[in-house]
C-alpha cells in the first residue's frame, strides 16, 4: 500500500509532469504528424511507389520536429544539471523526493543544517515548519547566507502567489553575499532557484516553457554527465523512436510469417 502511495506521489510531482511537458509541445508533434501524411500522399501522388521510402519520410519529419525544439532541449538540459549538482552536494543519505520519503528522513536527520531541513520540509508539504526553520537560521559562511536568502525569496514567492522567474533571480542577484561566492555556486543557485519557481508554476497549471528558458538560456551550455543526456534524448525524441520501433516490429512481424510460409 506504501509503495502504492509513493508512486502516486510521484507520478503528480511536478517534476514528473516537467520531464513530460519539456518538449516537444504536443501541437507541434500533432503538425508534424499531418505533415507527414499530406507529404507521403503527395509523393505517391508524384509517382513514388518505393515503399522503403515513403515509410522513412514520417520518421524524418519527426526527428526534425524534435530537433527544432531548441527551448525544449534547454530546459532539459538545465533541470538535468540541476539534479546533477543537487545529488553531488547531497551527504544525508537517500534524496527523499516524495512526502513519505521526505517524513522518514526528517525523523531521521535532526542535526542537518537549516537550509537542507527546509528544502525537505518544503517536500514533505510542511511548509509552515519550514517557514518557522528559515525565520530562525543562523548563516555562519557567505555560502550558507546565500542558501537561505535563496529559499526565502522562494517561500516568498510562494506566499504571495508570485511565479515570476524573472523577479526571483533579480531579488537573488540583489543578496551581497552573493558577490562573495564562487562563480559555479552562483550558477547553481541561480539554476536551482530558477527551477523552483518553474516547480510551483507546475503545480498551480500555469505555463512555464518559456520564462524558464529564458532564465536559464544564459547559462548555456550546461554541464550534463552522457547518461543524463541519452535519458533526456529519448524523451525528446520519444516520437521518432516509437515511430521506428512499430516499424521494426511490422518488419520482424513480416519476416517471421515469410519464414513460417516457406
Amino acid at each position: 500500500m506504501q509503495a502504492v502511495r509513493r508512486f502516486n506521489a510521484r507520478r503528480r510531482s511536478p517534476s514528473i509532469r516537467a520531464l513530460r511537458d519539456a518538449g516537444p509541445p504536443i501541437r507541434w508533434l500533432v503538425a508534424s504528424g499531418i505533415a507527414s501524411l499530406v507529404l507521403v500522399v503527395a509523393l505517391f501522388m508524384a509517382g513514388l511507389r518505393d515503399g522503403r521510402v515513403l515509410v522513412a519520410v514520417p520518421f524524418f519529419v519527426f526527428v526534425a520536429a524534435c530537433a527544432a525544439d531548441r527551448r525544449g532541449w534547454l530546459i532539459r538540459m538545465a533541470t538535468a544539471e540541476v539534479a546533477v549538482r543537487q545529488r553531488e552536494r547531497w551527504q544525508w543519505g537517500a534524496l527523499p523526493i516524495d512526502p513519505l520519503a521526505a517524513d522518514a528522513w526528517l525523523a531521521s536527520h535532526t542535526e542537518a543544517p537549516p537550509e537542507v531541513r527546509t528544502t525537505v520540509l518544503a517536500t514533505a508539504g510542511r511548509h509552515e515548519e519550514a517557514r518557522a526553520v528559515l525565520a530562525t537560521a543562523s548563516p555562519e559562511t557567505s555560502l550558507d547566507r546565500v542558501r537561505i536568502e535563496r529559499l526565502r525569496i522562494l517561500f516568498a514567492a510562494e506566499a504571495a502567489d508570485d511565479h515570476s522567474i524573472a523577479d526571483a533571480l533579480a531579488r537573488l542577484d540583489q543578496i551581497p553575499a552573493l558577490a562573495d561566492v564562487p562563480a559555479d555556486e552562483r550558477r547553481y543557485q541561480r539554476l536551482s532557484l530558477a527551477w523552483s519557481i518553474a516547480w510551483l508554476r507546475i503545480r498551480a497549471g500555469e505555463l512555464w516553457r518559456d520564462d524558464l528558458a529564458a532564465a536559464v538560456r544564459p547559462l548555456a551550455p550546461f554541464r550534463v554527465p552522457l547518461r543524463y543526456r541519452i535519458f533526456h534524448g529519448i524523451q525528446q525524441y520519444a516520437l521518432p523512436i516509437a515511430y521506428a520501433g512499430a516499424l521494426f516490429i511490422v518488419w520482424a512481424i513480416g519476416l517471421l510469417d515469410t519464414v513460417i510460409a516457406s
